[in-house]
C-alpha cells in the first residue's frame, strides 16, 4: 500500500528541473513537469524506436543480416517449384511445335495446335460414347441422299493441282535468288526496302509464328489441298499460331533478321505434300 502511494504521488506531483549558476549560486529553472508526464514521453519514446526498428528489420537493410525462417526457405522451395513446373511446360510446348513443324513439311495436315496436360480432367475423353445413335443413323441416311446426286465442291481435291490455285504476291520487290534443289535452296530471296509488307499467298491457318536464329522472325502458312507456305527474315509478324489469314492479308514486314539474311529481303518457300516448288512457276514478282 505504501508503495502504491509512493507511486501515485510520482504521478501527480510537480518536479522542477533547474540549474546553478556556479558565480553567484542562483538557481535557474529549466522545465517544470509533472509525473505522469515522464511516463509519457518514455513511452512514446520507446514505441517510436519500437516502430522504426520494426521496419528497418522487416524491410530494410537489416532484413539481410537476419537469420532465414522456415517460412521463407518454404516460400522459396514453393517458387522453385512452380518456376521448374513453369519451365517444363514450356519445353513440352516447344517438342510439340517441332513435331508438328515436322509433319506439315512431311506433307501432313495440321489444322491446329493444342496443349492438354496429362492430368487435365477438362479434357477427359476415356468415358465418351461412341456408339452410334438411331437418331443418328437417320441423319446419315437423310444427308447421304441428299447427296447422291450432288457434284461436291471438293471433286477435285484428290487431285491436288497446284496450277488451279491463284497466288498473291507475297512482297513487291525484286528477285535475287532463284529456286535451286541442287544448292538446296529451297526458295526464292526477294529484295524489297524495310518495313514492306509481306502477305500471305493463299487463304490459310498460321502453323508456326516464332523468332529463330537462322531465319530470324518466321511464318509458316497452311493451305488447302496441303500447300505450305513459309516467310522469313521479317522485321516482326503480325500474325500468331493457329490465325486464320486470307489471301492477300499483311502477315509481317520485311527486314533482315536471322543469320542468314545479308539485307532487307523476304525469303518465300512454296510446299506441296512435303516437296518444295518453285514459286516463280506461279506466282508473277
Amino acid at each position: 500500500m505504501k508503495y502504491l502511494n509512493s507511486l501515485s504521488r510520482f504521478f501527480v506531483g510537480s518536479y522542477k528541473l533547474s540549474s546553478t549558476d556556479p558565480s553567484n549560486l542562483e538557481d535557474k529553472k529549466v522545465v517544470v513537469f509533472k509525473g505522469y508526464k515522464v511516463f509519457f514521453y518514455f513511452f512514446f519514446i520507446f514505441f517510436a524506436i519500437a516502430i522504426i526498428v520494426f521496419f528497418l528489420t522487416a524491410y530494410g537493410p537489416l532484413n539481410g543480416f537476419l537469420p532465414e525462417t522456415n517460412n521463407n526457405k518454404k516460400r522459396e522451395v514453393i517458387d522453385l517449384i512452380v518456376q521448374i513446373d513453369s519451365l517444363e511446360k514450356k519445353l513440352l510446348l516447344n517438342n510439340q511445335y517441332i513435331n508438328m513443324i515436322g509433319g506439315v513439311l512431311r506433307g501432313e495436315v495440321v489444322d491446329s495446335f493444342s496443349y492438354f496436360e496429362e492430368n487435365d480432367t477438362s479434357f477427359n475423353f476415356n468415358n465418351l460414347d461412341l456408339s452410334i445413335s438411331k437418331e443418328d443413323s437417320i441423319l446419315r441416311k437423310s444427308v447421304f441422299e441428299e447427296d447422291r446426286y450432288n457434284i461436291s465442291v471438293d471433286y477435285k481435291k484428290g487431285r491436288g493441282v497446284i496450277q488451279d490455285f491463284v497466288f498473291f504476291n507475297p512482297v513487291e520487290g525484286l528477285v535475287i535468288n532463284s529456286f535451286n534443289l541442287n544448292e538446296k535452296h529451297l526458295g526464292v530471296d526477294i529484295a524489297a526496302h524495310s518495313g514492306a509488307s509481306v502477305k500471305s499467298c493463299l487463304d490459310g491457318v498460321v502453323v508456326f509464328a516464332d523468332w529463330s536464329v537462322s531465319n530470324g522472325n518466321t511464318i509458316i502458312i497452311q493451305h488447302a489441298e496441303n500447300i505450305i507456305s513459309l516467310y522469313m527474315h521479317n522485321e516482326n509478324i503480325t500474325k500468331g499460331n493457329n490465325d486464320f489469314v486470307r489471301a492477300g492479308e499483311v502477315i509481317g514486314f520485311v527486314g533482315n533478321s536471322g543469320e542468314n539474311s545479308s539485307g532487307p529481303h523476304l525469303h518465300f518457300e512454296l510446299w506441296q505434300s512435303g516437296v518444295p516448288i518453285n514459286p516463280l512457276e506461279y506466282i508473277n514478282f
